[in-house]
């Protein structure tokens, strides 16, 4: 399991603060996050994601690397011939602020 990564200060910031429904996003948290870290570094083995939140309407789940935030389905893996798994991600944001202004904007969207 990835635990030398640390998250971002933003994260803590927005637990504090309540932010951790923003429908369809769902901060990851306690027993949770540990299962679904769990499960990303078996399906994803080296690629350090730290996952902190997930969609409720698919299985998303946006994870920080290190230094920035992508959003892979950790459920649905594409392999290519040789039976690796293909690194394919939803969307990839430069920082966990960019990240928010995005699920602010889902949330604004969502019904």
């Amino acid at each position: 399991m990835t635990q030398n990564l640390a998250l971002p200060v933003l994260y803590d910031r927005m637990i504090e603060r309540g932010m951790v429904d923003l429908e369809p996003w769902e901060l990851l948290r306690g027993a949770q996050q540990a299962q679904r870290m769990k499960h990303t570094d078996e399906v994803f083995p080296g690629w350090n994601l730290i996952p902190f939140a997930c969609r409720s309407d698919n299985d998303d789940v946006a994870s920080w690397t290190g230094k920035n935030v992508v959003v892979v389905d950790d459920y649905d893996v594409m392999r290519d011939a040789t039976g690796a798994v293909v690194r394919h991600q939803a969307a990839e944001y430069h920082s966990m602020d960019e990240w928010l202004i995005a699920a602010v904007r889902d949330f604004m969207e969502f019904d």
